[in-house]
């Protein structure tokens, strides 16, 4: 996960950046309730475009999980088959060798 890290590092700065809201700004220092209430209708408008988009990314994460979880099992299934042919080449040479040192003490 490290390599992805390192990889994006230097981009954070910039995605921050365009990633925050540009909230309405009031021009004098006494906040009238318009503006306030603008503030509020940006800052719900936000967290519900960041809500869409934390669901969307948890539907593709669970979408990928089941994919590793998929391709785990079959290379787990590949691995046994791979043993098995290992201890069968290996009990064939056993036999083999053996059968070599008979004819051989004929």
């Amino acid at each position: 996960m490290s390599a992805w890290l390192s990889i994006a590092a230097p981009y954070l700065p910039e995605i921050i950046k365009l990633a925050q809201p540009l909230f309405t700004r009031a021009k004098s220092p006494d906040k009238s309730p318009e503006v306030m209430a603008q503030q509020i209708a940006e800052l719900q408008a936000a967290a519900t475009q960041n809500a869409e988009a934390i669901k969307l990314l948890a539907t593709q994460m669970q979408g990928t999980i089941d994919g590793l979880q998929a391709a785990a099992t079959t290379l787990e299934k590949k691995l046994q088959r791979a043993y098995l042919l290992a201890v069968v080449a290996a009990t064939v040479a056993v036999l083999g060798f053996g059968v070599a040192a008979y004819a051989l003490g004929r």
